[in-house]
Protein backbone atom coordinates (compact mmCIF):
# COMPACT_ATOMS: atom_id res chain seq x y z
CA UNK A 1 0.00 0.00 0.00
CA UNK A 2 3.09 2.46 -1.12
CA UNK A 3 1.89 5.58 -1.37
CA UNK A 4 -1.75 5.25 0.00
CA UNK A 5 -1.77 4.12 3.31
CA UNK A 6 -0.39 7.58 4.67
CA UNK A 7 -0.77 9.72 8.12
CA UNK A 8 -4.49 11.01 6.57
CA UNK A 9 -5.22 7.11 5.24
CA UNK A 10 -4.74 5.54 8.83
CA UNK A 11 -6.30 8.64 10.73
CA UNK A 12 -9.82 8.00 8.45
CA UNK A 13 -9.54 4.17 9.26
CA UNK A 14 -8.66 4.66 12.72
CA UNK A 15 -12.10 7.04 13.06
CA UNK A 16 -14.05 4.60 10.86
CA UNK A 17 -12.88 1.54 13.54
CA UNK A 18 -9.27 0.15 12.40
CA UNK A 19 -7.63 -1.44 15.73
CA UNK A 20 -4.16 -0.39 14.12
CA UNK A 21 -2.80 0.50 11.90
CA UNK A 22 0.73 0.05 9.64
CA UNK A 23 3.14 2.74 7.80
CA UNK A 24 3.77 2.73 4.42
CA UNK A 25 7.02 0.69 3.56
CA UNK A 26 9.85 1.96 5.02
CA UNK A 27 13.46 1.32 3.52
CA UNK A 28 15.70 -0.25 6.52
CA UNK A 29 18.35 0.99 3.81
CA UNK A 30 16.99 4.52 3.49
CA UNK A 31 16.58 5.11 7.46
CA UNK A 32 20.06 3.82 8.01
CA UNK A 33 21.55 6.51 5.61
CA UNK A 34 19.61 9.09 7.19
CA UNK A 35 16.86 9.84 4.19
CA UNK A 36 14.96 12.63 4.80
CA UNK A 37 12.50 11.42 2.31
CA UNK A 38 12.40 7.87 3.79
CA UNK A 39 11.88 9.72 8.14
CA UNK A 40 9.01 11.21 6.19
CA UNK A 41 7.29 7.77 5.73
CA UNK A 42 7.23 7.47 9.48
CA UNK A 43 5.51 10.59 10.42
CA UNK A 44 1.80 10.70 12.08
CA UNK A 45 -0.87 12.62 12.88
CA UNK A 46 -2.34 12.68 16.58
CA UNK A 47 -5.40 10.94 15.59
CA UNK A 48 -4.01 7.64 14.26
CA UNK A 49 -3.93 5.65 17.70
CA UNK A 50 -1.59 3.16 18.01
CA UNK A 51 0.50 2.43 14.93
CA UNK A 52 3.23 -0.56 13.57
CA UNK A 53 5.73 0.64 11.34
CA UNK A 54 6.55 -1.68 8.29
CA UNK A 55 10.13 -1.55 7.47
CA UNK A 56 11.50 -3.87 4.25
CA UNK A 57 15.24 -4.76 3.09
CA UNK A 58 17.31 -7.49 2.51
CA UNK A 59 20.22 -7.75 5.30
CA UNK A 60 19.73 -8.79 8.65
CA UNK A 61 22.32 -6.16 10.10
CA UNK A 62 20.53 -3.37 7.95
CA UNK A 63 16.78 -4.47 9.62
CA UNK A 64 18.52 -4.40 12.96
CA UNK A 65 19.74 -1.16 12.83
CA UNK A 66 16.59 -0.15 10.92
CA UNK A 67 14.78 -1.36 14.13
CA UNK A 68 16.75 0.24 16.12
CA UNK A 69 16.51 3.64 14.86
CA UNK A 70 12.36 3.11 14.47
CA UNK A 71 11.96 2.49 18.08
CA UNK A 72 14.14 5.58 19.28
CA UNK A 73 11.72 7.86 16.84
CA UNK A 74 9.13 7.00 19.24
CA UNK A 75 5.41 6.23 18.26
CA UNK A 76 5.13 2.49 17.10
CA UNK A 77 3.85 -0.10 19.04
CA UNK A 78 5.48 -2.80 16.90
CA UNK A 79 7.61 -3.70 13.96
CA UNK A 80 6.43 -5.25 10.80
CA UNK A 81 8.48 -7.07 8.12
CA UNK A 82 7.51 -7.06 5.08
CA UNK A 83 8.43 -10.15 3.94
CA UNK A 84 5.75 -10.72 0.47
CA UNK A 85 5.70 -7.11 -1.43
CA UNK A 86 6.36 -8.28 -5.17
CA UNK A 87 7.01 -4.54 -6.35
CA UNK A 88 10.29 -4.28 -7.95
CA UNK A 89 12.46 -1.90 -6.38
CA UNK A 90 11.41 -4.07 -2.83
CA UNK A 91 12.72 -6.98 -4.78
CA UNK A 92 15.74 -5.46 -6.23
CA UNK A 93 17.08 -4.61 -2.48
CA UNK A 94 16.20 -8.26 -1.44
CA UNK A 95 12.86 -7.46 0.67
CA UNK A 96 9.15 -8.36 0.03
CA UNK A 97 9.02 -11.34 -1.70
CA UNK A 98 12.00 -11.90 -2.77
CA UNK A 99 12.49 -13.44 1.04
CA UNK A 100 9.67 -15.92 0.35
CA UNK A 101 12.67 -18.21 -1.18
CA UNK A 102 15.23 -17.85 1.66
CA UNK A 103 13.15 -18.43 5.23
CA UNK A 104 16.18 -18.83 7.15
CA UNK A 105 16.90 -15.00 6.09
CA UNK A 106 13.53 -14.22 7.80
CA UNK A 107 14.38 -15.87 11.00
CA UNK A 108 17.95 -13.92 10.52
CA UNK A 109 16.42 -11.35 10.30
CA UNK A 110 14.21 -11.73 12.77
CA UNK A 111 16.72 -12.69 15.55
CA UNK A 112 18.72 -9.77 14.32
CA UNK A 113 15.92 -7.34 14.84
CA UNK A 114 14.65 -8.67 18.52
CA UNK A 115 18.25 -8.59 19.53
CA UNK A 116 18.18 -4.61 18.82
CA UNK A 117 14.26 -3.68 19.86
CA UNK A 118 12.19 -3.60 22.71
CA UNK A 119 9.22 -3.59 20.31
CA UNK A 120 7.37 -6.55 19.41
CA UNK A 121 8.71 -7.64 15.72
CA UNK A 122 5.85 -9.64 13.46
CA UNK A 123 6.53 -10.79 9.64
CA UNK A 124 4.31 -9.86 6.76
CA UNK A 125 3.98 -12.77 4.12
CA UNK A 126 2.00 -14.38 1.60
CA UNK A 127 1.97 -18.37 1.06
CA UNK A 128 4.83 -18.16 -1.43
CA UNK A 129 5.98 -16.82 -4.54
CA UNK A 130 4.04 -18.48 -7.05
CA UNK A 131 1.72 -21.51 -7.55
CA UNK A 132 3.89 -24.76 -6.83
CA UNK A 133 5.96 -23.23 -4.48
CA UNK A 134 4.41 -22.94 -1.19
CA UNK A 135 6.98 -21.27 1.36
CA UNK A 136 4.46 -20.29 4.08
CA UNK A 137 5.53 -23.11 6.58
CA UNK A 138 8.64 -22.35 6.38
CA UNK A 139 8.63 -18.54 6.86
CA UNK A 140 6.51 -19.74 9.89
CA UNK A 141 9.11 -21.88 11.19
CA UNK A 142 11.59 -19.67 11.28
CA UNK A 143 9.84 -16.50 12.45
CA UNK A 144 8.96 -18.73 15.50
CA UNK A 145 12.48 -20.43 15.79
CA UNK A 146 13.94 -16.55 15.76
CA UNK A 147 11.59 -15.22 18.42
CA UNK A 148 9.39 -13.17 16.24
CA UNK A 149 6.24 -12.30 17.89
CA UNK A 150 3.60 -13.17 15.35
CA UNK A 151 2.86 -13.14 11.34
CA UNK A 152 -0.02 -11.45 8.74
CA UNK A 153 -0.37 -14.02 5.67
CA UNK A 154 -2.09 -12.91 2.50
CA UNK A 155 -3.77 -15.86 0.99
CA UNK A 156 -2.71 -15.59 -2.28
CA UNK A 157 0.75 -16.35 -4.05
CA UNK A 158 3.09 -13.09 -4.39
CA UNK A 159 2.78 -13.83 -8.49
CA UNK A 160 -0.95 -13.41 -8.39
CA UNK A 161 -0.36 -9.36 -7.03
CA UNK A 162 -3.99 -8.47 -5.66
CA UNK A 163 -6.15 -10.93 -8.22
CA UNK A 164 -7.86 -14.33 -7.59
CA UNK A 165 -9.30 -16.51 -5.03
CA UNK A 166 -7.64 -16.32 -1.56
CA UNK A 167 -6.25 -20.11 -0.46
CA UNK A 168 -9.00 -20.01 2.37
CA UNK A 169 -7.42 -24.01 3.27
CA UNK A 170 -3.63 -22.63 3.35
CA UNK A 171 -4.71 -20.15 5.67
CA UNK A 172 -5.93 -22.15 8.25
CA UNK A 173 -3.08 -24.65 7.90
CA UNK A 174 -1.14 -21.94 8.60
CA UNK A 175 -2.73 -20.81 11.21
CA UNK A 176 -2.75 -24.02 13.08
CA UNK A 177 1.15 -24.79 12.17
CA UNK A 178 2.30 -22.39 14.94
CA UNK A 179 1.82 -21.12 18.70
CA UNK A 180 1.93 -17.30 17.16
CA UNK A 181 -0.24 -15.29 16.60
CA UNK A 182 -1.61 -15.16 12.84
CA UNK A 183 -3.67 -12.33 11.24
CA UNK A 184 -5.30 -13.30 7.78
CA UNK A 185 -5.24 -10.93 4.74
CA UNK A 186 -6.73 -10.94 1.31
CA UNK A 187 -10.08 -10.22 -0.44
CA UNK A 188 -11.83 -8.44 2.39
CA UNK A 189 -13.89 -5.56 0.46
CA UNK A 190 -17.21 -6.03 3.17
CA UNK A 191 -17.32 -6.85 6.34
CA UNK A 192 -18.80 -10.62 5.01
CA UNK A 193 -15.57 -11.32 3.50
CA UNK A 194 -13.47 -10.92 6.69
CA UNK A 195 -15.98 -12.90 8.71
CA UNK A 196 -15.90 -16.19 6.04
CA UNK A 197 -12.28 -15.53 6.51
CA UNK A 198 -11.86 -16.04 9.84
CA UNK A 199 -14.35 -18.24 10.36
CA UNK A 200 -12.65 -20.56 7.18
CA UNK A 201 -9.23 -20.31 9.33
CA UNK A 202 -9.48 -19.49 12.84
CA UNK A 203 -7.28 -16.67 13.01
CA UNK A 204 -6.11 -14.29 15.77
CA UNK A 205 -7.47 -11.35 13.39
CA UNK A 206 -8.40 -10.18 9.78
CA UNK A 207 -5.74 -7.31 7.91
CA UNK A 208 -7.75 -5.25 4.83
CA UNK A 209 -5.66 -3.15 2.45
CA UNK A 210 -7.16 -2.30 -0.85
CA UNK A 211 -10.71 -2.85 0.29
CA UNK A 212 -10.07 0.40 3.07
CA UNK A 213 -9.46 2.77 0.15
CA UNK A 214 -12.45 5.21 0.34
CA UNK A 215 -13.59 3.31 2.52
CA UNK A 216 -12.84 4.19 5.97
CA UNK A 217 -16.36 2.63 7.18
CA UNK A 218 -15.18 -0.95 6.34
CA UNK A 219 -13.54 -1.56 9.50
CA UNK A 220 -16.38 -0.31 11.62
CA UNK A 221 -19.02 -2.84 9.68
CA UNK A 222 -16.19 -5.58 10.69
CA UNK A 223 -16.22 -4.97 14.09
CA UNK A 224 -20.29 -4.76 14.00
CA UNK A 225 -20.57 -7.76 12.43
CA UNK A 226 -17.81 -9.72 14.75
CA UNK A 227 -20.46 -8.70 17.41
CA UNK A 228 -23.18 -10.35 15.82
CA UNK A 229 -24.84 -7.62 13.81
CA UNK A 230 -25.61 -8.33 9.95
CA UNK A 231 -22.80 -8.72 8.02
CA UNK A 232 -23.39 -5.77 5.55
CA UNK A 233 -22.69 -2.34 4.43
CA UNK A 234 -23.75 0.40 6.38
CA UNK A 235 -25.53 1.62 3.54
CA UNK A 236 -22.98 4.42 2.49
CA UNK A 237 -24.29 7.21 0.10
CA UNK A 238 -22.97 9.90 -1.95
CA UNK A 239 -23.37 12.62 0.80
CA UNK A 240 -21.43 10.47 3.61
CA UNK A 241 -18.47 10.08 0.76
CA UNK A 242 -18.41 13.86 0.08
CA UNK A 243 -18.44 14.41 4.12
CA UNK A 244 -15.56 11.76 4.42
CA UNK A 245 -13.72 13.19 1.46
CA UNK A 246 -13.61 16.73 3.24
CA UNK A 247 -12.61 15.39 6.24
CA UNK A 248 -9.92 13.13 4.31
CA UNK A 249 -8.80 16.36 2.61
CA UNK A 250 -8.45 18.52 5.60
CA UNK A 251 -6.37 16.26 7.52
CA UNK A 252 -4.03 15.51 3.89
CA UNK A 253 -3.55 19.26 3.83
CA UNK A 254 -2.52 19.27 8.07
CA UNK A 255 -0.39 15.98 7.59
CA UNK A 256 1.50 18.17 4.56
CA UNK A 257 1.71 21.08 6.86
CA UNK A 258 3.27 18.99 9.50
CA UNK A 259 5.55 17.85 6.87
CA UNK A 260 6.71 20.61 5.77
CA UNK A 261 7.80 22.03 9.15
CA UNK A 262 9.84 19.00 10.14
CA UNK A 263 11.12 18.45 6.52
CA UNK A 264 11.19 21.71 4.90
CA UNK A 265 14.27 20.88 2.95
CA UNK A 266 12.50 17.81 1.11
CA UNK A 267 8.70 19.18 1.29
CA UNK A 268 7.97 21.66 -1.23
CA UNK A 269 6.15 24.83 0.01
CA UNK A 270 3.34 24.38 -1.87
CA UNK A 271 1.64 21.59 0.85
CA UNK A 272 -2.38 22.06 -0.92
CA UNK A 273 -1.24 21.44 -4.22
CA UNK A 274 0.66 18.37 -2.83
CA UNK A 275 -2.02 16.82 -0.77
CA UNK A 276 -4.18 17.10 -3.48
CA UNK A 277 -1.95 15.33 -5.52
CA UNK A 278 -1.73 12.46 -3.32
CA UNK A 279 -5.11 12.55 -2.90
CA UNK A 280 -6.74 10.78 -6.78
CA UNK A 281 -6.78 6.95 -6.04
CA UNK A 282 -8.94 7.93 -2.68
CA UNK A 283 -10.93 10.59 -4.36
CA UNK A 284 -11.88 8.06 -6.62
CA UNK A 285 -12.88 5.42 -4.64
CA UNK A 286 -14.95 7.62 -2.47
CA UNK A 287 -17.43 7.16 -5.40
CA UNK A 288 -16.42 4.41 -6.85
CA UNK A 289 -19.65 3.36 -8.79
CA UNK A 290 -21.83 6.10 -8.24
CA UNK A 291 -23.14 7.42 -10.85
CA UNK A 292 -20.53 10.25 -12.47
CA UNK A 293 -17.76 9.12 -10.72
CA UNK A 294 -15.76 7.55 -14.28
CA UNK A 295 -15.54 11.82 -14.80
CA UNK A 296 -13.81 12.40 -11.81
CA UNK A 297 -10.44 10.33 -13.49
CA UNK A 298 -11.11 13.47 -16.28
CA UNK A 299 -11.57 16.44 -13.85
CA UNK A 300 -9.05 15.24 -10.83
CA UNK A 301 -6.05 16.61 -13.26
CA UNK A 302 -6.94 20.49 -13.34
CA UNK A 303 -7.47 20.38 -9.62
CA UNK A 304 -4.81 22.21 -8.03
CA UNK A 305 -6.70 22.70 -4.19
CA UNK A 306 -8.93 21.56 -1.97
CA UNK A 307 -11.59 23.93 -3.73
CA UNK A 308 -11.03 22.68 -6.88
CA UNK A 309 -11.42 19.05 -5.58
CA UNK A 310 -14.44 19.93 -3.74
CA UNK A 311 -16.07 21.17 -6.92
CA UNK A 312 -15.77 18.74 -8.98
CA UNK A 313 -16.82 16.10 -5.92
CA UNK A 314 -19.77 18.01 -5.23
CA UNK A 315 -23.01 17.45 -8.11
CA UNK A 316 -22.19 13.70 -7.19
CA UNK A 317 -23.26 14.20 -3.74
CA UNK A 318 -26.54 15.95 -5.55
CA UNK A 319 -29.67 13.34 -5.75
CA UNK A 320 -30.09 12.10 -9.17
CA UNK A 321 -33.94 13.93 -9.45
CA UNK A 322 -32.30 17.49 -7.85
CA UNK A 323 -30.08 17.73 -10.49
CA UNK A 324 -31.28 20.88 -12.87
Amino acid sequence: MADVTDAPMRAMSRRGGADVCTTEMVSAEGLVRGSLRTRTLMARLPEEGPLVVQLYGGDPGGMAAAAELAEAHGGFVGIDVNAGCPVPKVLKCGGGAALLRNPALVGRMVAAMKARTRLPVTVKTRIGPAPGEVAVFDIIHAVEDAGGDGLAVHGRFASAGHAGPVDHDLLKRAVAATRLPVVVNGGVNAAADALALLRATGAAGVMVGRGAIGNPWLFGEIAAALDGAPARAAGRCAAAALDALKEHLALAVAFQTMLRRLYPDVVPEDVEARAVASFRLHLFNYFKGMPGASALRRDMARCRSVADVIEIASPLAVPRGDVP
